[in-house]
């Protein structure tokens, strides 16, 4: 399932609201006249939530979204996020990380089923307490500049079991679920 955020931009750029599954149908009309691709309307219907489905959608058609309202790719479009902060709506969460203090845990929450418990260790580094369905394991750690809700987790620096990995974002669909404070 999509986020709310890329729901609501993907609403925008078809100038309708996407509320029943029928308006999917439209909608992927409006896509294929603006991108020359087509997307069924059963992957949209998907993807807004009205049908349920546990696969992941293929990167193109995520391409094909992130093209419909203005991104060359979908991994263009989540970067988009990071220098986008200061015009997010007021009403998402976020871990303000120069505010959290050493030893505070969080708990983190994506699609389907990923839960993450970290402990903030200082100077934007985060440590993996418990991990279930994600790339990051137990004992990783890991950077990261912003932790948003309805945003993706973009861990830019990761080392796990003493050696550094690549990038890892977590929730790259339905971005960050819920962010929970643990005491």
């Amino acid at each position: 399932m999509l986020s709310e955020i890329i729901k609501k931009k993907i609403e925008q750029k078809a100038g309708q609201l996407i509320r029943y599954s029928r308006d999917c149908d439209t909608l992927a009309e409006k896509i294929q006249t603006d991108c020359k691709c087509r997307i069924s309307s059963s992957t949209l219907k998907r993807l807004f939530g009205f049908v349920k489905g546990e696969k992941e959608p293929r990167a193109y058609t995520l391409d094909i979204l992130a093209n419909y309202i203005g991104h060359p790719s979908w991994d263009e479009l989540l970067l988009s996020f990071n220098t986008e902060g200061s015009q997010a709506p007021k009403e998402i969460s976020e871990l303000k990380i120069p505010k959290l203090k050493p030893g505070q845990k969080f708990e983190l929450s994506f699609k389907p089923n990923i839960i993450i418990t970290v402990e903030y260790i200082g100077k934007s580094i985060f440590k993996v307490l418990t991990s279930k369905n994600s790339r990051l394991k137990e004992g990783d750690v890991f950077k990261a500049s912003v932790i948003t809700l309805h945003h993706p987790l973009f861990i830019l620096e990761v080392e796990s079991g003493g050696k550094r990995e690549s990038r890892i974002i977590e929730g790259k669909v339905s971005g960050v679920t819920s962010i929970r404070k643990l005491y």
